[in-house]
């Protein structure tokens, strides 16, 4: 009965992507950003004065049925029994960080509280530095894949998408992901166990449905446009601080000039201070892949799990 239960769980892991408040992907999440791509489209018709047509704006055939969506759509089905699976040991890494880190300190030290600060300006403070620490993670390890060749060819997978919909979110291979899980996870486990330390064994931060008030706010602002077709610029004052829908399509063209650009997640400051921030003057055409005719290696599900790897090795026998 036990084992029949697992599989039945491991089966509908796809689906509870959409039913899952933790998940970018949940019904809410998708809701938010179809309103806010409906808005766009009919105010850039109207600027153009032409007809809106809103559902074929917003879910064009040529996009949803290509045949790079159509390998998406699988490889996230399979992803989502796979990461259910083996990515739960990365997904619990923060805890078993913090845990060990807080054991360690009270090994050798008194807990000792730093600050008077009151429990609600605690909780301020240990979100905002929550939110900050988990972005970097993302940003740092996006950044390494991009300027190291071997994190490249796992990195390729995603890259290697010629259209983009809510579901390209999820063509990672996953080492990438076991990767970032790792680093986010060993910085906020560390920050959660020395501030429970110095601050206060009951700090937390503020959570919806269990996510951070940061990504709560993030998904329902327009997350599933960064992969889509919908033009979405924050302008050049507001794309200094957050990464918008526009920057994150540019960080996926194939265009030399948007190579290693806009590396972030929700914060666009880190590309500030590493140089690889991007912002754009106006809306610019884009075509999204790899370039030089590699996409079209990477045209099955298969592909997108083996090739990586066959790659990796053959650049490691060359050095």
């Amino acid at each position: 009965m036990d084992y029949q239960s697992s599989a039945s769980s491991i089966a509908l892991a796809p689906l509870k992507h959409f039913v899952n408040p933790g998940s970018g992907t949940f019904v809410l999440y998708l809701a938010s950003s179809l309103l806010i791509a409906l808005f766009v489209h009919i105010k850039q018709a109207r600027a153009q004065r032409e007809p809106s047509g809103a559902l074929a704006g917003i879910f064009p055939r040529k996009v949803y049925t290509h045949t790079s969506a159509m390998v998406d759509y699988i490889y996230f089905a399979l992803n989502s029994i796979l990461y259910a699976v083996i990515l739960v040991p990365f997904i619990g890494l923060g805890v078993f960080v913090s845990r060990h880190l807080y054991g360690a300190l009270d090994a050798i030290l008194t807990p000792t509280t730093l600050t008077d600060l009151s429990p609600m300006w605690a909780t301020i403070f240990f979100s905002i530095v929550i939110a900050l620490l988990a972005d970097f993670g993302t940003f740092i390890t996006h950044y390494w894949m991009h300027r190291f060749p071997l994190l490249w060819e796992f990195h390729k997978v995603h890259h290697s998408a010629e259209v983009m919909t809510p579901i390209t979110v999820y063509r990672m291979h996953p080492l990438d992901d076991m990767l970032t899980l790792s680093v986010i996870g060993i910085l906020t486990g560390a920050a959660d166990a020395l501030a429970r330390f110095f601050v206060s064994p009951s700090i937390s931060m503020y959570t919806v449905y269990g996510l951070g008030i940061a990504s709560y706010l993030f998904f329902l602002s327009g997350y599933h446009l960064r992969h889509s077709h919908i033009w979405l610029s924050y302008g050049p004052i507001v794309s200094t601080i957050f990464i918008s829908p526009a920057q994150h399509q540019i960080h996926h063209s194939k265009a030399k000039r948007h190579w290693d650009k806009n590396f972030g997640f929700i914060f666009a400051f880190w590309d500030y201070l590493f140089g690889s921030l991007y912002i754009p003057k106006e809306r610019e055409t884009i075509e999204f892949g790899i370039g030089n005719g590699e996409d079209q290696l990477y045209s099955s599900p298969l592909q997108l799990y083996v090739l990586p790897f066959k790659k990796a090795l053959r650049l490691m026998r060359r050095k």
